[in-house]
């Protein structure tokens, strides 16, 4: 019988550990970040209560986690609540809003940029007081031998960054790989950087080798910088030397550093331009309807504006948006605020770089501005995580208009015979269509009873409020510049010819995987990782719906036994889904102006902040983004090793054919 070597207990002890520990990157930081703040103003939001626990702890902590999530349901009609628990819902809706978490990260791939351009620059300076040592004291032999040992010290490292950097994100610290048990990597994503094969070392290729190997795809880096250096598809800049690499890194770090003043700007302008614009009106045009409430008309403007512009749709007033859906310009305001805050941001953010752009004088002492700018509108996905390139942000506007027009569409045909919504003015009747079709994929606000509309609509609505976060989020993994590597696709997909790629088995999914690929490049590839993604994202989506929906109609069984209309299935699952889309849109409980899981059980609510707080997390990027890593070396690396592997399978593609052809 062996005996156990003494400490090997203890490393498989501490292997299983880490196996059941979720690594530390940007999704882990998040969900943390998220978990901690809603658990710490909830006893918050619970002792302030008055009367004292007039609001019971389970009400406290759904509120908060509804607030930040951005899911926009409430349990307790927001209206009875005192100033300061309003105002821990007004803080904790921007702190959970995707814009300031961005912003975050921009500050801190800024700080990681500057810290690294302090280690060089010091070790630098190291190297020239060492050589100006070893000249004053004429130890030339010394010398070289220090040298020798540098470099064979630096080939040591070169193997090593490989296995304790490779996954240093936001927040992160290099940890060794392990095979998790929650890997925190995103939706369809591998865990860590080193997911491909060792024998893959790129080399340094000339200009007429990579064209050949990338025809009409590769473009010269000397627009940036003075290097010999090539840019390939999304942005992946290769065959750079250690000197090149330094000079992109200024590069980028411009960009971030201009990105953070931007992103700035526009969130504390646009939250500005909501909370006066609409408290003002309020307090000047229609006072009444907020102190009837017994409100401040300017408190409760600007509490609509902050929700409309983070997507909650949360409003101190019990008849929400009803009570001004005769009024357009709040409705108007409110409508532009949920489109700047959410889906049409990376639209907006990108028209602003490029007018900017437009904008500078043709002088020499602009050129770094132009650089820097030109820089970020061509490699957006380098610098931050909701900015695209133009052709997807095209698409991305032409998605969000096509599903709002049909929201709106369906909204004004299927309520003809409707008495309350016919009997509004035809101007009022189409603007508040317009403003229901922007808050029910996002915005969360109702100008009209929702549950006295076509049930065919409420359907239509179910739909939208599944799919919201797709837009966007298929844009931002569909141009991560480690698609490839994020997906392991050279490691497990490796020609033209494999099973993963020549699937023909849905016509959609083909005609997909055509309209995104790029010329000269292999279909296949971009293919299986649309694909991929779309699968990853549905099955991501629905068995947690599916578990929610199925546990929460075990628990208020007894009420839908005594009112079986009210408590119906459809109606939970309406709810769910609002909860996971984080839209906040509501059938509501007759007599009761609180959502309807506001008559839910308590165990009930808390499954359904947990369906909000997994929401939340559906689109954020994969752990394997450029634009939410911390620089290093391992990240050049795998930029190198995936032109190389890419080269390779283009010549392969090249030399085959491509699949199914004669």
């Amino acid at each position: 019988m062996k005996k156990l070597i003494p400490g090997n207990w203890r490393r498989k002890t501490w292997d299983i550990i880490l196996a059941m520990l979720p690594p530390l990157n940007f999704l882990t930081l998040h969900y943390f970040y998220f978990i901690a703040t809603c658990l710490i103003t909830s006893v918050i939001f619970y002792l302030t209560s008055t009367p004292w626990r007039s609001v019971s702890y389970v009400n406290s902590i759904f509120m908060c986690v509804s607030a930040m999530t951005g899911a926009g349901l409430n349990t307790v009609d927001l209206s009875t609540l005192n100033s300061f628990q309003q105002a821990v819902l007004f803080l904790l809706l921007i702190l959970g809003h995707a814009i300031l978490i961005s912003l975050t990260v921009l500050l801190v791939r800024k700080r990681a940029f500057e810290a690294k351009f302090k280690g060089v620059s010091d070790a630098r300076e190291r190297e020239r007081s060492s050589r100006s040592s070893a000249v004053d004291l004429h130890v030339g032999v010394s010398t070289q031998r220090s040298t020798g040992t540098d470099n064979e010290a630096r080939g040591e490292s070169d193997d090593k960054r490989w296995i304790d950097d490779d996954q240093v994100t936001v927040g992160g610290t290099p940890r060794l790989h392990h095979h998790r048990v929650f890997p925190m990597a995103g939706i369809g994503a591998r865990p860590d950087l080193n997911n491909h094969p060792r024998d893959a070392v790129p080399v340094p290729l000339s200009k007429e080798d990579s064209v050949s190997g990338f025809k009409g795809i590769i473009r010269g880096t000397q627009k940036y910088m003075a290097s010999k250096g090539l840019v390939s598809r999304n942005s992946q800049f290769h065959d750079l030397t250690a000197a090149e690499r330094e000079e992109l890194g200024g590069v980028e770090y411009k960009a971030v550093s201009f990105l953070s003043v931007i992103v700035f700007l526009y969130l504390v302008l646009f939250i500005l331009f909501g909370v006066i614009g609409v408290g003002c009106w309020l307090e000047i045009n229609d006072p009444d309807v907020t102190r009837s409430n017994g409100l401040s008309p300017f408190w409760t403007g600007s509490f609509f504006a902050v929700s409309a512009f983070v997507n909650s749709g949360m409003s101190l007033l019990d008849a929400n948006m009803t009570a001004l859906q005769l009024r357009a310009y709040p409705l108007l305001t409110m409508g532009l605020l949920i489109l700047a805050g959410n889906t049409l941001f990376p639209c907006f953010l990108r028209f602003i770089i490029w007018t900017m752009r437009k904008m500078l004088p043709n002088r020499p002492a602009w050129q770094s501005w132009r650089i820097t700018l030109d820089f970020i509108l061509e490699h957006p996905r380098r610098v931050y995580t909701n900015l695209f390139p133009a052709r997807h942000t095209w698409y991305l506007l032409g998605t969000i208009i096509i599903l709002n027009g049909i929201d709106w569409a369906a909204f004004e045909l299927l309520s003809i015979g409707n008495k309350d919504i016919e009997s509004l003015p035809t101007e009022f009747r189409i603007l508040d269509g317009l403003f229901q079709a922007l808050a029910v994929r996002a915005g969360g606000f109702y100008v009209v009873t929702i549950a006295d509309l076509h049930q065919g609509l409420l359907v239509l609505y179910v739909l939208m409020m599944y799919v919201s976060a797709y837009p966007v989020t298929l844009t931002m993994r569909n141009t991560n510049v480690y698609e490839e590597r994020s997906l392991g696709i050279y490691a497990h997909d490796e020609t033209p010819d494999s099973p993963a790629n020549t699937s023909r088995s849905n016509l959609a999914m083909n005609l997909i995987r055509r309209h995104l690929n790029r010329p000269g490049f292999p279909e296949t590839s971009r293919g299986y990782f649309v694909h991929q993604q779309l699968r990853s994202q549905l099955s991501h989506d629905l068995w947690w719906i599916a578990l929610a929906v199925f546990f929460i109609a075990i628990a208020e069984a007894d009420h839908y036994s005594a009112q079986p209309v009210a408590f119906s299935t459809f109606n939970i699952i309406f709810e769910v889904v609002s909860a996971y889309g984080c839209v906040g849109v509501s059938l509501g409980f007759p007599g009761k102006n609180y959502s309807f899981c506001g008559a839910w059980r308590g165990v009930s609510k808390l499954i359904l902040a947990a369906v909000a707080l997994r929401g939340r997390h559906r689109g954020l990027p994969v752990a394997i983004d450029k634009a939410i890593m911390l620089p290093s070396e391992s990240l050049a690396w795998a930029e190198e090793e995936d032109a190389a592997l890419r080269r390779d399978r283009s010549m392969v593609f090249q030399e085959r054919g491509p699949v199914g052809s004669v």
